[in-house]
């Protein structure tokens, strides 16, 4: 193989661990005692029985509104709103016999969605995108007043629907005809703070308090086999997403339970990738030819070729990216003899793309585009790496050097997080290689830089805590599920480097900096029938990863990233870089 896949399993575990063992759904030990009582007091009122007499702090208000959303396998059957301000146990009384009443003959609910809303807050319309920003999403609650017409939504309605504040503004404007005008004029707003409950119905329900929907992942959660676990069920999700005829799922809608018919080809190929390096971690042929039922798909749609030139075509654009990590997946597989021509004629391509200077066109077609520069030279260099690596060329070896200076100049005048993971990934191949401490200072200087975009997060907001964004950069981009796992797929090689050459401190930066982004990854994963309490198609869930903790929608490179990543680290890890 041209890039090293993870060569051992996870100590402990057998090399099938990962992708045959079944999915791991762990319970917690003991429960919050407003879990128990809500509990109690849901069951009383479910089954006509006396709710116990202590009313537990998180329905001692005296302003609650409470709603309730019946469901069954995650699709709903039935809802109600309170329908005034009152004591937090009368409201859930109201709302969730109210929801009772409502359902269809035959309807048997196995889930209530509780929120109990309080501290209603006026919000001024000129003030509602602060107010109501996307980290308040699934926190906060909205409630809408024009004339006599109300409607509220509790956060776990705004995360199940998957719809920012702003969407749910325009869509009650919409609804009514409003203009700008009028809701400048008349649109009153208040923000409330609810606490949010997932209880089981039958004989013993059970509560479950959500946080944005979900619960919090700790620090302390981020073990060996958690990792593993998680790991595994990744990898069944992508080879899942493989249709008969190989097509990969690209991007899948949880709240609307359907697929997007939007594609991208450079993360299909890295796709691929992630498939071909699981079924080399396991030595797994069934996997290996999922992996090549994929790849024979996307070289049948998507390979052309000209004059002897590579390329993957789609929307009328053959970028660089794409050349570059389709030939990468077909050198790693290990059936590579097959599409030996591809991948010569691809690299042929991305050679004819490669400037004296060490600089890359980016794209072949169309031919004056060559934007992209973060990304697709940086894939380029993976894979050109890679090549030297198996090959000893020692023009190509001149040419990965002239690249590296340039654009190491590059970058320092145009600072991106998005350059550094590729290029640090191709300079540790080429570093193994050819030991040049210039490289090898270039990888620490820039991963360095990256570890100031990592967030600690605020008290308020525990499940963000190790993301890659900073607020006070927004232009370096938003937060993202496949960010967090690309940097990770480079701090990881970076933290090698620094552990092989003694570097202690900054082998620990980099140690704590990937776990806290494995605990953010781990956040973001669909993993039980908790935080899929709105999902009816679960199956087609289980497994991946959300965009951010706010936004439920799925792309494959959200999972394909984490997963190459958390494959690396139980790699390179050994059991006490987990406990520290």
């Amino acid at each position: 193989m041209l890039v090293a896949a993870v060569s051992t399993a996870p100590a402990g575990s057998s090399s099938r661990d990962l992708a045959a063992a079944p999915d791991n759904e762990t319970s917690r030990a003991g429960r919050h005692p407003d879990e128990v009582a809500v509990a109690a007091i849901v069951a009383a009122i479910w089954h006509g029985t006396s709710p116990p007499t202590s009313v537990p702090r998180v329905l001692a208000h005296d302003d609650a509104v409470v709603y309730v959303r019946l469901r069954r396998g995650g699709a709903g059957l039935a809802e109600a709103w309170s329908t005034r301000e009152e004591t937090g146990l009368n409201a859930v009384r109201r709302a969730l016999l109210d929801a009772r009443w409502r359902l269809d003959a035959g309807d048997a609910p196995d889930t209530a969605e509780l929120v109990i809303a309080h501290g209603f807050t006026a919000v001024p319309y000129e003030r509602r995108n602060s107010e109501f920003s996307n980290i308040q999403r699934g926190i906060r609650g909205i409630e809408l007043r024009y004339g006599d017409d109300v409607e509220r939504h509790g956060p776990t309605q705004v995360i199940a629907s998957n719809r920012s504040f702003a969407r749910i503004i325009d869509r009650f404007a919409a609804a009514r005809d409003l203009s700008e005008a009028d809701l400048d004029r008349g649109l009153r707003l208040r923000r409330f703070a609810a606490a949010s409950f997932l209880v089981t119905l039958g004989d013993q329900p059970a509560a479950t308090r959500l946080f944005r929907g979900n619960r919090v992942i700790e620090r302390a959660d981020v073990t060996r086999a958690a990792v593993a676990e998680f790991a595994g069920r990744m990898a069944r999700w992508m080879a899942r997403g493989v249709g008969r005829d190989g097509r990969m799922t690209y991007k899948y809608w949880p709240s609307r339970g359907r697929e997007s018919s939007a594609n991208n080809m450079i993360r299909q190929w890295m796709a691929t990738l992630s498939l071909v390096r699981v079924a080399a971690l396991h030595d797994d042929p069934a996997i290996a030819e999922l992996a090549a039922r994929n790849i024979r798909y996307n070289l049948r749609r998507f390979y052309r070729e000209t004059d002897g030139l590579g390329y993957i075509a789609y929307q009328d654009k053959a970028k660089l990216g794409a050349m570059a990590l389709a030939a990468l997946a077909l050198s790693e597989h290990p059936d590579r003899a097959v599409f030996a021509d591809h991948e010569a004629a691809l690299r042929r391509t991305i050679m004819t793309l490669w400037a004296a200077d060490g600089a890359f066109r980016t794209f072949l077609r169309p031919a004056e585009r060559n934007d992209n520069q973060n990304f697709y030279p940086g894939e380029a260099l993976l894979y050109l790496a890679g090549v030297y690596r198996e090959t000893g060329d020692r023009q190509l070896r001149d040419r990965l050097m002239r690249s590296f200076r340039f654009y190491r100049s590059w970058h320092l005048a145009h600072r991106n997080p998005a350059f550094v993971p590729w290029h640090t990934m191709a300079y540790a191949v080429l570093w193994r290689e050819t030991p040049d401490p210039a490289l090898r200072d270039w990888i620490f200087e820039m991963n360095d830089w990256l570890l100031a975009m990592q967030q600690r997060a605020p008290a308020a907001f525990p499940d963000i805590d190790g993301r890659f964004y900073d607020p006070k950069r927004r232009h370096l981009g938003p937060p993202h599920a496949s960010s967090t796992g690309v940097y990770l797929e480079g701090l990881i090689q970076a933290f090698r480097i620094a552990r092989e050459t003694g570097d202690t401190a900054r082998a620990d930066a980099y140690r704590s900096a990937i776990l806290r982004g494995l605990r953010s990854l781990m956040q973001l994963e669909f993993r039980d029938d908790v935080d899929m309490f709105y999902v009816a198609q679960r199956d087609r869930v289980r497994g991946a990863l959300r965009t951010t903790v706010y936004n439920n929608e799925i792309r494959v490179d959200n999972v394909q990233h984490g997963l190459m990543a958390v494959l690396e680290i139980l790699n390179a890890f050994d059991d006490a870089d987990f406990l520290r």
